[in-house]
């Protein structure tokens, strides 16, 4: 256990940009101790002069998660630093801008691995220590699993798989003291959006149902971000954003598992529509550094 009056210890994957940079913010703000990873040292290392300025303990630690020993190194790092771990955020991820078609293998494969195989093994090489320190989970997962769509076929699926998971190592965990908490934001206005445009070959487009949603469908990331902060100590099994898009969502998708030729017709239509008007370009190539939110 901590000393009594130490602050937590909080790590946040895809801590660079977007909802983990929000959620880092909001948790220096509140006086946790950091420990922030991403790809991206040098825009680490900036967050994390900005969030010492508060007084907080903040290590940095920049890592691919889609190298499969990552985890555990993450976790070895922390405990030697601070002795134990009480909050994992699994936030880190990244979507794709093409249909599954016309994804590269070796970018599904990372994707799989990044978005659900990597947070299972972070989780399992962090139990013991946040089960001696009755700590948290809180993963980040996504609306867009209610209603699966050629859009996001792949990413929706290690969402899917995500909250399964989420839900069954809650159950597993209940009598340990361990709260496992799953977020599903809805669209979120930060860079992710802006990622995927960028990604668009020249003359042409990605897949134009990623593009980003009006201003009155998403959330702020700092609303997002002290929602999941207050996951720490009044945790809740499930959450979302309030009057965004989430719930329509949920409704749609529960209409297509009781119709499911509804569903197949709605959305298979929309493919299709944007199909001949040739709006669905081709992705050529390794998406490289340019991956959105990872």
């Amino acid at each position: 256990m901590p000393d009594a009056g130490s602050p937590k210890v909080v790590l946040v994957t895809g801590a660079s940009t977007g909802i983990g940079a929000a959620v880092a913010r909001e948790l220096a703000r509140q006086g946790y101790s950091l420990v922030l990873t991403a790809r991206r040292g040098g825009r680490l290392e900036q967050l994390a002069v900005e969030l010492r300025q508060t007084g907080v303990e903040v290590l940095v630690l920049a890592a691919d998660l889609a190298d499969p020993a990552t985890p555990e190194r993450l976790v070895s790092a922390v405990v030697a630093r601070f002795g134990g771990l009480d909050v994992l955020v699994n936030n880190a991820g990244f979507g794709l801008p093409t249909l599954f078609a016309d994804a590269a293998p070796a970018d599904l494969r990372r994707q799989l691995g990044v978005n659900f195989v990597q947070p299972l093994m972070l989780a399992r090489w962090a139990l013991p220590h946040l089960i001696a320190r009755r700590g948290t989970i809180i993963n980040i997962g996504s609306a867009i699993s209610s209603v699966p769509n050629s859009a996001l076929g792949a990413y929706g699926a290690t969402k899917a798989g995500l909250a399964y998971w989420n839900d069954a190592l809650r159950r597993e965990l209940a009598h340990k003291g361990v709260k496992v908490c799953l977020v599903e934001p809805g669209p979120v206005q930060t860079e992710f959006f802006r990622s995927l445009e960028a990604l668009a070959p020249p003359g042409g487009r990605y897949n134009p149902l990623l593009d980003a949603p009006a201003a009155w469908m998403s959330a702020r990331v700092e609303d997002v971000a002290r929602r999941i902060v207050r996951l720490i100590d009044h945790p809740r099994r499930r959450i979302s954003v309030r009057r965004r898009v989430v719930w329509p969502f949920r409704l749609i998708g529960g209409l297509f598992q009781i119709w499911p030729a509804l569903g197949d017709l709605a959305l298979s239509s929309m493919t299709r529509y944007f199909d001949r008007k040739g709006d669905l370009a081709r992705t050529h190539g390794r998406l490289g550094d340019a991956r959105p939110s990872e």
